[in-house]
C-alpha cells in the first residue's frame, strides 16, 4: 500500500490563544448568550402581548359599549364606558397615529405579529450560532491548558 504523502503543517493551539484569552472569549460569548436569551423573552412577551390585543380588539365592535373601570391616577378607578368600539387610533411609527376599523387594527396587529415572529426566529439562530462559538472557545481553552500540561507530565 503506498503511503500518503502529507501536506501542510499542523499548528497547536497554544501558540495561537493562551489559554486564558480562550477563557476569556467564552466569557464575553457567554455574556452575548445571556443578553440574546434576555431580548429573545422579550420578544416573546411582546408576541404574546400582540396576540391577546388582536384577540381583545376581535372581541370589542361585538357590541355596541363596554362598562369598564377607568384609571384615574395611579391608584384610583372609577367606573366608565366604552363607546364607538369599531374605532381604534393605530400608531403607525414615529409618533404618527391613524384611525381604523377592528377589521384594519387586526391586519396592522398581526403583520406586526409575523415581524416580530420573524426577529424570534433570528435570536434563535443567533443564539444557537453563540452556543457552537462558546463550545469551541471552551473546548479550545481545555486544550491549551492541557497542551501546556503535557510536557510536564512527561518529565
Amino acid at each position: 500500500m503506498a503511503e500518503v504523502e502529507k501536506t501542510g503543517t499542523a499548528t497547536p493551539l497554544n501558540s495561537l490563544f493562551t489559554s486564558e484569552e480562550a477563557e476569556k472569549a467564552a466569557r464575553v460569548v457567554e455574556d452575548a448568550i445571556a443578553e440574546s436569551r434576555k431580548e429573545l423573552h422579550r420578544v416573546s412577551d411582546f408576541i404574546a402581548d400582540n396576540s391577546a390585543l388582536i384577540h381583545h380588539v376581535q372581541k370589542l365592535p361585538d357590541e355596541l359599549s363596554h362598562d369598564i373601570m377607568v384609571p384615574f391616577g395611579g391608584a384610583a378607578f372609577f367606573p366608565g364606558r366604552l363607546i364607538h368600539t369599531n374605532e381604534f387610533m393605530v400608531l403607525l411609527g414615529e409618533g404618527y397615529y391613524a384611525e381604523r376599523s377592528a377589521k384594519q387594527t387586526v391586519e396592522i396587529l398581526q403583520r406586526r405579529g409575523k415581524s416580530l415572529e420573524a426577529h424570534l426566529e433570528s435570536l434563535k439562530r443567533i443564539i444557537k450560532d453563540l452556543d457552537a462559538e462558546a463550545i469551541f472557545f471552551e473546548s479550545t481553552a481545555a486544550e491549551v491548558a492541557v497542551s501546556i500540561l503535557v510536557p510536564f507530565l512527561l518529565i
